[in-house]
């Protein structure tokens, strides 16, 4: 049950934020220019076991429309856990969603640049309903 319910979700996300990547309304909202101010490499330095360590963020422009993938790297023993690169998608107010999907938990991440800092707000979704969602939020330095 829990599955199907981040399978709804997931889907219902998607479907909110693909309204934003329509040529229409790119150019309707002025031309988007890439890379955009989320687009690089982001560290945590100050980052515990388990928590986000990394997010590499690239970003491209065609036809009007934005292209993006996330990278994300969590703190793990003896080097960093890295999660493949996962296609993201914008936000209507700004910044980048993405989901991760492992085999314990999914992690819904949620960015946004200001200048040389990016904010990210990680939404752990544990696949055991026993367990609770998590919520944590991080300030990255670009690297």
């Amino acid at each position: 049950m829990r599955n199907f319910c981040l399978l709804v979700l997931s889907a219902l996300l998607t479907m909110s934020v693909l309204p934003g990547l329509t040529p229409s309304s790119a150019v309707a909202q002025g031309r988007i220019y890439c890379p955009l101010p989320e687009d690089g490499t982001w560290v945590n330095k100050t980052a515990a076991p388990k928590q986000l360590t990394r997010l590499e963020v690239e970003t491209r422009c065609e036809n009007d429309k934005v292209l993006a993938r996330i990278r994300a790297f969590t703190s793990c023993v003896p080097r960093d856990c890295k999660w493949g690169w996962t296609k993201a998608e914008m936000r209507e107010g700004g910044g980048f969603r993405v989901l991760l999907i492992g085999f314990l938990s999914a992690k819904l991440i949620d960015i946004r640049a200001m200048g040389d800092s990016l904010d990210a707000y990680v939404t752990e979704i544990s696949h055991d309903p026993a367990l609770p969602d998590d919520v944590k939020s991080y300030t990255l330095q670009r690297q």
